[in-house]
């Protein structure tokens, strides 16, 4: 994340901790992915493309169709952090028809006057590529992403890869990565490079195919198959494994996000389904 959020990442957990079970929305279940696999060869499919998962380097480990909110494959976060104006609750991520609904909504709380989500996997991954079919959420102020973080808190170092969707804009994405340099607090040391890219369409009016690819020494960003950018920078730090995070939530940063107005809620993000491949070699 970039702007005058008071250097505080978009993921950081700086308060509370993981929700579990106990805010899941109603109908929520427990149990494997129904679509599930692990060990298939990748190839082919949700858009891979430009050399990525159909060469035979990564391998199909998971996808979940989202046919419900599985429980056993997700953790629906209850944290915060400063420059969030979201308290995050299980109660916004909800499924129907196939898709998950992440949503944003206003709150009675004048220290976090929106409710929010953020849904970490349990797995993480340490060299691989995420695909997810998304359509991101509008709104000043709104922030909705798909994200790989190396989620320990305090952290002994940072790792970080964002596609964020600042939901004041209709036709770009931002791309970020995030490392710490020693001897900074790795708390507050990290530093962080965003890329701005324009797209063709307006990521919140339609659902489109959205690529974090990580291999040792570079990140490779995807938007329906086409290579938008490539994150090199102190890019040999980040090693750590990584959850991946699908999130919603409203930024105290109008410089960078908007400010919060009569569009911030409620609104919400669409994920069609989610594949994560691990890196099997160059």
């Amino acid at each position: 994340m970039t702007g005058g959020d008071g250097g505080m990442p978009p993921e950081m957990p700086m308060t509370g901790g993981a929700g579990g079970t106990g805010g899941a929305s109603s109908g929520a279940t427990s149990g494997a992915s129904s679509g599930a696999t692990s060990g298939a060869t990748a190839g082919g499919t949700g858009g891979a493309a430009g050399g990525g998962a159909g060469d035979g380097r990564f391998e199909l480990a998971w996808e979940d169709p989202f046919d419900t909110v599985d429980l056993a494959r997700w953790q629906l976060m209850t944290h915060s952090w400063d420059g969030n104006l979201a308290q995050f609750t299980g109660e916004n991520a909800a499924v129907s028809d196939g898709i998950l609904r992440l949503s944003l909504t206003a709150a009675n709380d004048t220290s976090k006057p929106f409710r929010g989500v953020e849904m970490r996997s349990r797995e993480t991954l340490t060299y691989g590529r995420i695909e997810a079919s998304a359509r991101f959420a509008q709104g000043s102020a709104v922030v909705s992403s798909l994200v790989l973080i190396y989620t320990p808190w305090p952290p002994d170092d940072w790792n970080e890869l964002d596609i964020e969707f600042l939901g004041k804009n209709t036709d770009r994405v931002q791309f970020n990565h995030m490392v710490n340099i020693p001897p900074a607090d790795p708390a507050t040391g990290h530093l962080q490079f965003p890329k701005l890219v324009t797209l063709g369409f307006n990521p919140a009016a339609g659902f489109h195919t959205y690529v974090i690819e990580w291999v040792p020494g570079e990140a490779r960003f995807y938007v329906d198959g086409a290579l938008l950018h490539t994150a090199t920078e102190e890019m040999g730090r980040m090693v750590l494994p990584q959850n991946i995070l699908m999130t919603i939530w409203a930024s105290g940063s109008p410089d960078w996000a908007g400010p919060v107005d009569s569009s911030t809620a409620p609104t919400r993000a669409e994920y069609d389904w989610i594949r994560v491949y691990r890196y099997v070699g160059p």
